[in-house]
């Protein structure tokens, strides 16, 4: 569902992935394993409320650690 509010910032999944230092790649298996929110466009596209990243980006820093970890 697409909520988009006035002034509220959105970014794709490339500027996450530069925002977080990780390939494009990295940011689909966020995704996928729902570590991460985003909200798809009426034609399809994902977008990051820039807000949403800043905040789960800490959630999503602390698992890549701990699985880094582990290996």
């Amino acid at each position: 569902m697409w909520n988009g509010a006035p002034g509220e910032e959105f970014l794709t999944k490339g500027e996450v992935a530069q925002l977080c230092r990780v390939e494009i790649r990295t940011v689909d298996r966020w995704v996928a394993a729902r570590k991460i929110r985003y909200y798809r466009t009426p034609g399809g596209r994902i977008l990051f409320r820039k807000r949403a990243v800043l905040i789960d980006g800490g959630r999503v820093s602390e698992w890549l650690t701990n699985r880094r970890a582990i290996r």
